[in-house]
């Protein structure tokens, strides 16, 4: 007899499983909340739980809290009608198959001879692969899909979140994230405001194995202390099913390579960068989240800010446990209506695994009317960031569009923009970087470069008339 925890939220499906041989009801639950605590208090073997629950909770984040905690315990999941060409909701079922959920029923119509039959042959990923195709699909250009997982490890800190971790992201690559992380990491570590007498500590992570980016951007080498060297290291203490396999002396040895891998920027000691490698497809299959989060674990507690350079796919290894680690979540878009109209799409895939509420925005490249270059002169533009903010984006900073020759030079230069000095044409770029770099840590004398700003914008007015 296998034990079943019935919370379909149907009656009629929950009576037809007690007429199941083989199959014992340990308990029916008709409330979101309760699943939970019922399943610590039962022990069931089997999950049946679908739409029909009360409760205003996510359901899909209920599910994935639940993989995480037991997971050796089968969800059937009932997901009432999904049309496949819905992509949001589809890419939401994909999640779930990632994380091991894969008996989802997403028809119309289900009987009482299908419901055995899904109950007494359990599913396997590859029947799911259906639901996970287009997910895959949208990171094939960047060959950086791997199976998804949910991290064994419990950060019990803050339910969870570290105070000092930062994830900056986007769901399309050439956005400029990897441009906004690193001057965010520059402009905390040169002007944030002291601590203990001393200038802020910044760990700057570069979080995608196949990226090189954050070294790029700061003329640090790709040698051999990488992240790709920092997981193989990991992975000699915890094993594939994500639980520590080595001593307390073998993991202070693991832990002490890590640190060595961080290595400092020249232009600002204070900031040290973990820079990415360059993998194939084959090579990432067996890197797991756990990695990750052993990794942030490891360091955490080195550095005042902590920021992580993220992979531009949400079923990349990174995103999911460090968005729910992470404090400050940040997605960088841009003027591209396609662009904005996928991060519209995401926003419910957020909101469903409960990281919504702590999700900003930041506009980068913004076109702005008297920007050098921008073809305003020629086309007025048509949707602006304005329509950004209109909507249900709240942008955090609009930073403005460089000219080519700048952003060039600097990168060859290997000095973000943000510590230029008196270049007034480079002055709104890093002020917008700054204030969001105000929002992880105060930054010193804020206030006189938001006047300085205001006053640039006074004498740009005056000058139109005198």
């Amino acid at each position: 007899m296998k034990k079943i925890l019935v919370a379909s939220g149907q009656r009629g499906i929950d009576d037809a499983v007690r007429k199941f041989e083989n199959y014992e009801v340990v308990g029916a639950i008709e409330y979101k909340n309760e699943v939970y605590e019922a399943i610590g208090a039962l022990h069931p073997e089997i999950l049946l739980i679908g739409e029909g629950l009360v409760g205003h909770e996510s359901l899909m984040q209920l599910m994935l809290k639940i993989v995480k905690d037991y997971p050796h315990l089968r969800i059937v999941y009932l997901a009432g009608f999904v049309d496949l060409r819905d992509e949001s909701k589809v890419s939401a079922l994909g999640v779930m198959v990632m994380a091991g959920i894969y008996d989802i029923v997403h028809e119309q119509r289900i009987t009482v001879p299908s419901l055995r039959n899904i109950l007494d042959h359990p599913k396997n990923e590859e029947q799911m692969a259906y639901l996970t195709k287009r997910v895959k699909e949208q990171s094939a250009k960047n060959r950086n899909m791997i199976e998804f997982e949910i991290p064994e490890e419990n950060l019990e800190q803050d339910e969870d979140v570290y105070k000092n971790l930062t994830f900056i992201s986007s769901i399309k690559p050439g956005t400029g994230k990897s441009f906004v992380s690193t001057n965010i990491a520059a402009a905390i570590a040169h002007f944030g405001v002291e601590v203990n007498g001393r200038k802020p500590k910044v760990g700057l992570i570069e979080g995608d194995l196949q990226n090189l980016s954050v070294g790029t951007i700061l003329q640090i080498d790709d040698d051999k202390k990488n992240l790709k060297t920092v997981i193989d290291k990991i992975s000699t203490v915890v094993n594939e099913n994500g639980s520590l396999i080595g001593d307390m002396k073998e993991t202070e040895r693991v832990n002490k390579f890590i640190k060595s891998c961080f290595k400092p920027y020249y232009h600002a000691k204070n900031l040290e960068a973990l820079v990415g490698s360059q993998l194939s497809f084959s090579q990432m299959e067996n890197v797991k989240p756990y990695h990750y989060v052993y990794l942030i674990d490891s360091i955490i507690h080195e550095y005042d800010v902590v920021i992580v350079d993220s992979n531009s796919s949400f079923t990349h290894v990174t995103t999911f446990p460090l968005l729910h680690m992470s404090k400050n979540c940040y997605y960088v878009v841009n003027l591209d209506f396609n662009n904005v109209r996928n991060n519209t799409r995401y926003k419910d895939l957020l909101k469903e695994i409960g990281v919504s509420d702590k999700v900003k925005y930041i506009l980068n490249e913004n076109v702005e009317k008297d920007s050098p270059g921008s073809g305003n002169d020629l086309e007025e533009l048509i949707f602006t960031a304005d329509h950004l903010d209109d909507s249900d984006f709240k942008l955090e900073a609009r930073v403005p569009m460089l000219p080519k020759t700048v952003f060039l030079n600097r990168l060859y230069e290997g000095t973000p923009v943000v510590l230029d000095k008196n270049i007034p044409y480079t002055l709104k770029a890093r002020y917008e970087l700054m204030k969001v770099a105000n929002q992880i840590w105060p930054i010193k004398n804020f206030n006189e470069i938001e006047q300085e700003v205001l006053n640039s914008k006074t004498k740009k007015k005056k000058g139109l008339f005198f």
